[in-house]
């Protein structure tokens, strides 16, 4: 069966046993690192000065993975909104016993002094530039 891949601005590779199932705090660890390393790019976004809040959504119990040798882990903006964006994490167990791929978002979101903030036409189009930009495949 083929599968399709789409692409990604950010891209991780975790080798592992192949004789445990990944749990949900080693999940939650990739996803976390997947974000960080997504707004590390946004060098615009983090000169800005907004205080930025992240909520999780759609998190999946890493049970699911199964017990495979490695996993990819891939992040991108999936939604630009006027104060926040969603960044897309995808989960991909290579070598063991499932090859269907774990979804989850992070929904980011801007603070100034008053509350959520828009984030305006620089960060917007920094956001839109990392994604014309995305060359991983997952």
């Amino acid at each position: 069966m083929s599968r399709i891949l789409t692409k990604w601005v950010v891209l991780r590779e975790y080798e592992l046993d192949g004789d445990s199932a990944v749990d949900d705090e080693t999940l939650q660890r990739w996803m976390v690192a997947a974000r960080d390393a997504y707004l590390e790019r946004c060098v615009v976004l983090r000169g800005s000065g907004l205080e930025l809040r992240y909520r999780a959504g759609g998190v999946p119990s890493g049970g699911v993975l199964g017990h495979p040798r490695s996993v990819v882990v891939t992040a991108s903006a999936a939604e630009v909104l006027p104060t926040s964006f969603t960044i897309s994490v995808r989960m991909r167990p290579a070598d063991g016993e499932h090859d269907m791929p774990l979804n989850a978002t992070w929904v980011v979101t801007a603070y100034g002094n008053d509350g959520p903030t828009e984030l305006g036409k620089e960060i917007r189009d920094e956001l839109i530039a990392l994604e014309h930009s995305a060359e991983h495949y997952n």
